[in-house]
């Protein structure tokens, strides 16, 4: 029986690219259905839909770090999107019945892997940054596995990481333990 994926990630290429990478690896080497996870607010608004690939896209978008009022009013609309992102999450993790979550961070990435982690659904975080950001930091120590292509990252998170400089070895990993 083929093995669903939930690949999460966005906001930028830098998360959304490696997702795709993974995806398209595991899609060459099974027959894994992939369902990709990102922002309506990132890059992968854009292209996902032209790619046809399975992909939900979250009402969320990351909290604001500058002070002006463009900042301030987004962060204002941030509980009501975080509420219709969980509802959406939730959604998609019930009528999917994932058998793994793959996360390559950003903001995106945050509500699919909490539900992961909420329903002992087995999650893996690939962090493509010499410095994790905030997601694979937060949740890293309950993670199945963090690859990285760094190895100062093994010292910045609470979990053992897998080194590797191919993005798609991920791939050929996750296919050989889930």
């Amino acid at each position: 029986m083929a093995k669903t994926f939930i690949m999460a990630g966005g906001g930028t290429g830098g998360h959304l690219f490696p997702a795709l990478a993974i995806g398209a690896e595991l899609k060459k080497r099974s027959d894994a259905n992939i369902h990709y996870v990102g922002s309506k607010f990132g890059i992968e608004a854009e292209k996902l839909p032209t790619m046809n690939v399975e992909h939900t896209l979250l009402p969320i978008r990351g909290l604001q770090r500058s002070l002006s009022l463009q900042s301030l009013g987004r962060n204002a609309l941030l509980p009501g999107r975080l509420i219709s992102s969980k509802m959406k999450t939730n959604k998609l993790f019930k009528d999917l019945n994932p058998d793994a979550v793959i996360a390559t961070g950003g903001y995106a990435s945050a509500l699919p892997l909490h539900s992961a982690e909420k329903m002992n659904i087995p999650y893996f975080i690939q962090e493509q940054n010499s410095f994790p950001g905030i997601t694979t930091r937060h949740f890293a120590e309950n993670a199945e596995m963090v690859f990285t292509a760094f190895v100062e990252v093994d010292d910045l998170i609470k979990k053992k990481t897998v080194f590797s400089q191919a993005t798609p070895s991920v791939g050929t990993f996750l296919m050989g333990i889930v």
